[in-house]
């Protein structure tokens, strides 16, 4: 018998079962047919001809069985049919879109699914939702419109299949712009980076004991991403160099690469960085994994679990809070405040161009400008911090320079 051709006996009848993968799901589908030579060899002509559409971008599942309910789940036949509602369309697109977004692309997409989109929209029918009806929602919401275009993206994605489908004639957010119907001043977001000043910084880390001090010190003085903190292990680090290699990160608990290829760098040690290494070693360096683990389970750090913890830090310390990504933000302010060329910063925090940068530190930025060939000796991150063992300073080797 052929490979994904199957002979079922069930109670009275024999049927023939064709199993192939489509968009990463696995797929069994009944042939009410005997096993006889003839129908075997229908059954694998069938099979090859769905692998070959499969294969070609061609396949439509409700050609082939428009009985079954993976129609649904891969948005073909009646789940997207002319009498299908947003809620339908929405969750086929949601289950299909797993299988190819990266985990924290699908997570966002999930979200405004599950708690806005079909809320608000599932209720009518595909053909129903009019640009009308968009237009009057979007111009009560009060966020920002990069908020807006995230949160309309799996509603405009799912929306393009069925116009494929010819469900419906045209795409209605096509024929809206968001900067004319959110209010004005929601069109641009008002972010800035709040980061940590060095008489802010360095009592709370200083106040923070093994571990948990060692990562958030590491992360204060080398910039990385929170995924980034997270994924690094023994084998990036090479302290005779004095240098760690950014190159992988964990998101969701998913390992895979940096958030962008510019992300792939090499960050010199500044001795303060190198102290948290140094003092780390005695815990994770053996087992040759993660650098940073939390002692408090002994599994790896979490968005969740660094942001407790730097919540607990500030209440006990009685300090002003700011988000724990502020570490990010206090190492480029610091190092751009001092004199530091904003391209080579860039290239630190894994940015591909200066756009970034100018655009988020943009005063830090200027202040370092103004110094000009009065430039002090910089300091941030070339001083050891009390309350763990020095280390030799990594200067010779050039690693002490960012």
């Amino acid at each position: 018998m052929s490979q994904g051709i199957t002979v079922l006996k069930r109670k009275r009848k024999e049927v023939i079962r064709i199993a192939f993968s489509f968009q990463g799901v696995q797929c069994r589908e009944t042939l009410d047919l005997p096993g006889t030579r003839e129908n075997l060899r229908y059954a694998e002509r069938l099979r090859g001809e769905i692998l070959r559409k499969i294969e070609h971008g061609t396949f439509r599942y409700n050609d082939y069985f428009p009985s079954s309910a993976k129609c649904r789940v891969f948005g073909h036949g009646s789940a997207k049919g002319k009498d299908a509602t947003i809620k339908q369309l929405l969750e086929g697109y949601r289950e299909r879109s797993k299988a190819s977004l990266q985990p924290s692309t699908w997570r966002g997409y999930r979200m405004a699914i599950d708690n806005i989109l079909i809320p608000q929209f599932g209720h009518l029918q595909v053909q129903a939702l009019s640009t009308g009806t968009l237009r009057e929602w979007i111009a009560l919401q009060k966020v920002t419109r990069k908020r807006m275009s995230n949160l309309l993206l799996p509603l405009r994605n799912a929306l393009s299949e069925a116009l494929a489908d010819e469900v419906i004639d045209f795409n209605p957010l096509d024929r809206l712009k968001l900067s004319r119907i959110l209010p004005r001043d929601t069109l641009h977001t008002d972010y800035e980076p709040q980061p940590y000043s060095v008489e802010e910084l360095v009592p709370l880390l200083v106040s923070m004991t093994g571990a948990e001090r060692a990562a958030f010190q590491f992360w204060a003085y080398t910039g990385v991403r929170t995924s980034e903190l997270i994924a690094l292990t023994w084998a990036d680090i090479d302290l005779q160099a004095g240098t760690v290699r950014v190159h992988r990160a964990v998101v969701e608990g998913e390992e895979k690469g940096t958030k962008t290829r510019a992300g792939v760098r090499t960050i010199p040690l500044l001795l303060a960085a190198r102290q948290a290494l140094e003092d780390q070693r005695q815990r994770t360096e053996k087992a040759g994994g993660r650098v940073f683990m939390n002692p408090r389970n002994d599994k790896e750090w979490t968005d969740q679990s660094l942001l407790q913890l730097w919540q607990r830090t500030c209440k006990k310390a009685m300090a002003s809070y700011r988000n724990p990504y502020q570490m990010r933000h206090t190492f480029a302010s610091q190092l751009l405040s001092q004199g530091e060329n904003p391209a080579y910063i860039a290239k630190l925090l894994g940015h591909k161009t200066t756009e970034m940068v100018i655009r988020n530190y943009g005063r830090w930025v200027e202040q370092g400008a103004t110094l000009g060939f009065d430039r002090p000796q910089v300091k941030y991150g070339r001083e050891h911090l009390p309350g763990l063992p020095e280390v030799g300073d990594a200067s010779d080797s050039g690693a002490n320079r960012v």
